[in-house]
């Protein structure tokens, strides 16, 4: 973890946000951030799959939690992400992986999302043809590769556990690119040397 403070510095010395990732730390990501939060700005926890205790843990330190088909992989992930604050969440592919698998518990939300008038599928499927890595064509998403056009699927998922708490796909939409601009707020002029 001495690498871990040590980009905590960097954070603090520069000013930017955190992009954060967490897997099996066994309670030393948690422990390191809680111990050096004065020193960062603010963060997002991406590919979260903790459990609804590290969820709590990281809202109270102030971190944003983005979320892909990973974190959205079985019946316990879906309760977690229902259970993010719609102000500080963000969405994420992790490509080239953690696509949303017809074998994960997201899949059904994409199902009943798309029975009450989901795009993802009218849209992903003529557009964006599958195939075969071996077979690539010009065009196409590669089968079992997560690819940026697959973030309406997130975000289908999270509309369909959320929608008492929103007007509409769109405007879930809007909140989580409001949430990014206000953790990442650079523009293209911002990171010229």
């Amino acid at each position: 973890m001495p690498y871990f403070v040590k980009q905590l510095g960097l954070a603090e010395e520069f000013q930017l946000p955190l992009f954060l990732h967490d897997r099996n730390t066994g309670g030393d990501f948690l422990k390191v951030l809680a111990q050096h939060r004065q020193r960062f700005k603010g963060g997002v926890v991406h590919s979260f799959t903790g459990s609804k205790e590290d969820l709590e843990r990281l809202l109270e330190l102030g971190l944003f939690i983005g979320v892909n088909g990973c974190s959205l992989k079985g019946e316990d992930n879906l309760a977690v992400a229902k259970a993010i604050p719609l102000d500080r969440l963000m969405i994420e592919t992790d490509g080239p992986w953690c696509e949303i698998r017809s074998t994960h518990a997201s899949h059904k939300v994409l199902q009943e999302v798309a029975k009450c008038g989901g795009v993802s599928e009218a849209l992903l499927s003529p557009y964006y043809p599958a195939c075969r890595r071996e077979k690539f064509q010009e065009g196409a998403v590669v089968k079992s590769r997560c690819e940026p056009c697959h973030l309406l699927q997130v975000l289908e998922v999270l509309y369909g556990l959320h929608r008492g708490e929103v007007a509409s796909l769109e405007s879930l939409a809007a909140t989580i690119y409001s949430n990014t601009r206000k953790l990442f707020p650079f523009r293209p002029h911002d990171l010229e040397a």
